[in-house]
């Protein structure tokens, strides 16, 4: 088990050294710095089980370093015991107030202290909880003095020496500036008057927007009236200090501003360290997801290796028991191919008269010099080398070379073996049967949904008949790619385009992607309610609305699965906002592109309009065109 760590802060070596000897002889592990700064240089590396610090230090004061350590959420709950040769109840106070947990006499007995270090260690932290807090991340503050004489400045600067604050000094506006971009500061004291400048016209350029400003104190040489208060504090000033006033409170607005930073750093970091943590989180969510994925399609790939083994095999028995011949001829009529088959039907052939000879079997006559006539399934029959009459069904196809025809293709099926075509005819009729069954599935599916969300017939017809027609226009659009791939840009277009009100008003832009027909039919619905909203509540409903439909290809280096990311932009329409409840198209956007594409989407309702963004991982479904 390790030993609990103590942090010793005491600028006295020989406090120090008996303060080591006391601690290390219980068994623990005591680091020891003999000033505050130090002591945030190591606790930036390492958050101790207690801090044990003299009251009294050179620089930053015990009292500061506890201010500060409360101030950070690792640290927040850490233990701190204060030492001080001054037993008076006032400093005892002081040392409570600032969040310490108790406040000893140096001159206390040993065993008594050891008892109060054991008391605070009991409600030190867990070394696990290490894991779950931010990174600390303690310095001293950084303060600058613009404008003032070195006789002026003298009091001011022993007055930040004892906040512990790094100081810079600048002779004018100009100067001050520079220090500034060059290395940020938390406090800016402003003499009234600059060299260069009116110490008011660089507080006002001190607060022009473009970065977290520093709090500026603006020290006067005379208390100020109301209207003059109200300009400078209009001007970006943050407090008002009269040279020569009492420094209690002057040293009070600096540990509020101080403290301010701090606290606004911190929230940053929390900030960052909470999208770090988050972002891990998701990462490795989407590994965990991509490990079932790769097991799921890992099994998928192995069903569809043993459907493709088993078609092979019938294939390969096709191929063996189907006799189909095929002849070529050129542009006059001579043989100039033959396969196997045709010749068990036919018998060898070749040179013009066998093909002349040939036509002639087949009840085709060519005219020397002309090409031959198309002729589709025409039936005859003929005699093998065997001297078998055989019934075909012939067909010839004229040639086009470009320049006219250039010969022939004759296709002789013997008739005996139709079954094996009515069979294959029967998997084409199977096939559309299944694709209409599917069809009419979804139909009924977006029926039933968009009737409950309708209590009219009027409103149920309107969605219905608009759904119907994205349906119907994706079917056109696959019918007319013969039901293979479409480009996702066309898809896009077919279900947008007739709601803009000019051609102008829709963007799209993305490199070509081409969909098999399931992803297409998932994607025209989704598109097609997007575009139906923008009709009724956004782009579309007025003139000067637009709409930009972007997309690319996305390589994340985590699951180094190319991803589409598409995103739909809305503007110049009515601000759009968040719905009471999600209808349908919203339900049918999130379902079909999880559940169809196994991707992810989101609906973002802006002020300057609606933003979709969908991620969609490429796979059989989707692919880069290369074309």
């Amino acid at each position: 088990m390790s030993r609990q760590r103590i942090l010793l802060v005491e600028d006295s070596p020989t406090q120090a050294m008996r303060l080591l000897f006391l601690l290390e002889e219980q068994g623990y592990e005591v680091e020891h710095v003999d000033s505050a700064e130090e002591a945030l240089r190591v606790l930036n590396r390492t958050v101790p089980h207690l801090l044990i610090v003299d009251h009294h230090l050179p620089g930053l004061q015990g009292a500061d370093l506890c201010r500060q350590v409360r101030l950070h959420v690792a640290t927040l709950s850490m233990p701190i015991l204060v030492l001080t040769a001054d037993e008076t109840p006032m400093r005892q106070r002081e040392g409570l107030d600032s969040g310490a947990d108790d406040f000893l006499p140096k001159s206390t007995d040993p065993a008594v202290l050891m008892l109060r270090v054991r008391n605070l260690l009991r409600h030190a932290r867990r070394d696990a909880d290490v894991d779950v807090l931010p990174q600390t991340t303690f310095r001293q503050p950084r303060a600058l003095l613009v404008g003032f004489p070195a006789s002026d400045a003298r009091e001011l600067e022993a007055l930040l020496l004892d906040e512990g604050c790094l100081i810079q000094r600048s002779v004018d506006g100009r100067q001050a500036m520079k220090l500034l971009e060059a290395s940020p500061a938390d406090g800016v004291l402003v003499a009234e008057r600059l060299p260069d400048m009116p110490g008011v016209e660089f507080c006002r350029n001190l607060a022009v927007p473009g970065g977290p400003a520093p709090a500026v104190i603006l020290v006067l040489r005379s208390v100020p009236g109301t209207q003059m208060t109200h300009d400078m504090l209009q001007a970006g000033v943050n407090d008002l200090y009269v040279q020569g006033g009492p420094l209690a409170p002057l040293r009070a607005r600096l540990r509020a501003i101080m403290r301010r930073r701090f606290l606004e750093e911190q929230n940053r970091r929390l900030l960052a360290d909470f999208r770090e943590r988050e972002g891990r989180a998701l990462m490795l969510e989407a590994e965990r997801n991509a490990a079932q994925a790769r097991a799921a399609l890992a099994d998928q790939l192995a069903a569809a290796n043993k459907r493709l083994a088993d078609q092979a095999l019938i294939t390969s028995t096709i191929t063996h028991n189907v006799r189909t011949g095929l002849i070529l001829t050129d542009e006059a009529g001579a043989v100039t191919y033959i396969n196997p088959p045709a010749e068990a039907l036919l018998g060898p052939i070749s040179g013009a008269t066998g093909g002349q000879c040939l036509f002639e079997r087949l009840g085709a006559p060519l005219v020397p010099g002309h090409p031959a006539r198309a002729v589709t399934d025409q039936a005859c029959t003929v005699t093998t080398p065997e001297g078998r009459v055989v019934p075909v069904l012939f067909s010839v196809t004229p040639l086009d070379g470009g320049h006219g025809p250039s010969g022939a293709v004759i296709q002789i099926v013997d008739v005996t073996e139709r079954r094996q075509a009515e069979e294959r005819q029967a998997l084409l009729m199977a096939e559309l049967s299944h694709r209409v069954k599917n069809t009419l599935a979804t139909v009924l599916s977006i029926g039933s949904q968009t009737r409950r969300r309708h209590t009219t017939i009027d409103g149920f017809w309107s969605s219905f008949e608009g759904r119907l027609r994205a349906l119907s226009e994706t079917h056109n659009l696959l019918a007319e790619h013969f039901w293979e791939w479409v480009k996702l840009g066309d898809v896009i277009g077919h279900e947008v385009t007739p709601y803009a009100q000019e051609p102008q008003d829709v963007t799209l832009e993305g490199p070509a992607i081409e969909l098999r027909p399931r992803a297409a039919l998932a994607l025209a619905l989704v598109f097609h309610e997007l575009a139906t909203n923008a009709a009724k509540y956004g782009a579309f409903l007025r003139g000067g609305g637009h709409l930009a439909v972007t997309w690319q290809v996305v390589e994340p280096p985590a699951t180094n699965r190319p991803t589409i990311h598409l995103e739909w932009k809305e503007s110049g329409g009515p601000p759009a906002s968040q719905p009471a409840h999600a209808g349908f198209g919203s339900t049918l956007i999130r379902q079909s592109v999880a559940y169809e594409l196994q991707g992810k989407s989101s609906l973002l309702f802006e002020p300057d309009g609606l933003r979709c963004r969908l991620e969609i991982p490429l796979g059989p479904d989707l692919r880069p065109c290369h074309v």
